[in-house]
């Protein structure tokens, strides 16, 4: 089946790589990554505990690097 697609360049250099590497065709490449994906079991995302300041947004783990580099 042809059809287009607009990709995250992140993607689209996944998908470049893949195909590069074994030889085949970007459209093969996207196809199997796709299936790939399709195929591993699904987990619940974890929540993430995020805390805002002036300076921004900082995570769990940002705060504890933070106290262990005083």
């Amino acid at each position: 089946m042809r059809t287009t697609l607009t990709l995250e360049s992140d993607a689209f250099q996944v998908a470049k790589a893949k195909a590069m590497h074994e030889g085949i065709s970007l459209g093969k490449a996207v196809s199997e990554l796709i299936l790939q994906g399709l195929r591993q079991t699904p987990q619940a995302p974890k929540a993430k505990a995020v805390f805002r300041s002036q300076g921004g947004l900082y995570t769990v783990e940002d705060v504890e690097a933070a106290l262990e580099d005083e």
